[in-house]
C-alpha cells in the first residue's frame, strides 16, 4: 500500500513538474520573440552584433548588485544563445594574463562559443576589423606601458571598430577584461562614452568640461589619451566640433560601456 502511495506521489510530482516545464517552454518562446524584435530596433542605428552585445549588457548591469545573482544565471544561459542569433561565430582573446582572461570569456560567452588565444593584439584588431562575426577581448582600458591596445583605434584601419562591453560586472572591482567588434554603436545602449584624442597640452578635462561634456581621463600614451564621458550621444554631436576645435586633433568616439564599479 506504501508503495502505491509513494508511485501516486511520484506520478503527481512529475505531472506537476511537467505543467512547469510547459510554461517555461511557452516564456521562451515569448523571450525570444521579443529579444527578436529588440534586434530588428537596435539593428536600424547601428551594427547588430555591437548594439546587442552591449544592450544584453545594460540590461545585466540595471539590476541591483545584492539581486543579480539569480539574474545572472539565467542571463549566462540567455545571453550566448541571443549573440548567436546575432551572428558571433568566434571569440578572440588577447593580451596579458591569456589564461584569466579566457575564464572570464568563457563564463561571458559560454562554452559552446568557439574562441582562440592570439598573442598579438594587432593580429586580433585586424579579424575584428575584417569580420562582423567575431568579437575580441582585451585587458582592462586601464592597463598601462605595454598591455595598453587602445592606442591602436588612432589608426585609420581599425576606425571601423567599437569598444562595446566590460567583463566581469561586479560590484567592487573594475571589470577585468574589455570587448569590442566592428561598429557603428548607436546611443541608444550603454551608460558612458568612449573617446579618444591628441591632448598635446593636457587640457582634456577642462575642454570636455567647457563644451558640456563630464567624464574622466581612463589612459594615455604621450599626447594620444583615452576619455569616458558619462553619458551616451551620438558620434556626430556637436559639442565635439567644438572640443577639437579648442585643440583636441583627431577626437572622435571609439565606443560605449555599461554601467560599471567605478574606482575609487
Amino acid at each position: 500500500m506504501s508503495d502505491d502511495k509513494h508511485k501516486a506521489g511520484l506520478e503527481m510530482l512529475r505531472s506537476q513538474l511537467a505543467v512547469m516545464e510547459t510554461g517555461v517552454e511557452q516564456a521562451l518562446q515569448k523571450r525570444a520573440q521579443a529579444a527578436r524584435q529588440l534586434r530588428e530596433a537596435l539593428s536600424a542605428s547601428g551594427d547588430l552584433l555591437s548594439m546587442s552585445m552591449l544592450s544584453s549588457l545594460d540590461r545585466l548591469a540595471a539590476v541591483p548588485v545584492d539581486q543579480r545573482g539569480p539574474v545572472l544565471q539565467r542571463w549566462s544561459a540567455e545571453f550566448p544563445a541571443d549573440m548567436v542569433a546575432c551572428g558571433l561565430q568566434k571569440v578572440i582573446v588577447s593580451g596579458g594574463e591569456p589564461l584569466r582572461m579566457w575564464d572570464h570569456a568563457r563564463s561571458m560567452f559560454g562554452h559552446a562559443m568557439p574562441m582562440s588565444v592570439e598573442n598579438d593584439p594587432r593580429d586580433v584588431l585586424n579579424m575584428c576589423a575584417e569580420r562582423d562575426d567575431c568579437v575580441g577581448v582585451f585587458g582592462w582600458l586601464s592597463l598601462v606601458g605595454a598591455l595598453q591596445w587602445w592606442p591602436a583605434f588612432n589608426e585609420k584601419r581599425f576606425h571601423n571598430l567599437r569598444i562595446i562591453g566590460a567583463w566581469p560586472l561586479g560590484d567592487k572591482d573594475v571589470p577585468y577584461t574589455s570587448i569590442l567588434a566592428r561598429g557603428p554603436l548607436g546611443p541608444e545602449v550603454g551608460a558612458s562614452t568612449l573617446l579618444i584624442a591628441h591632448d598635446d597640452h593636457h587640457k582634456v578635462g577642462k575642454i570636455f568640461s567647457d563644451v558640456g561634456i563630464e567624464g574622466r581621463e581612463l589612459g594615455r600614451l604621450q599626447t594620444l589619451v583615452l576619455f569616458e564621458a558619462m553619458e551616451r550621444f551620438p558620434e556626430d554631436d556637436i559639442r565635439l566640433k567644438a572640443a577639437k576645435l579648442a585643440g583636441l586633433d583627431g577626437l572622435r568616439v571609439i565606443g560605449a560601456l555599461p554601467a560599471y564599479s567605478q574606482p575609487e
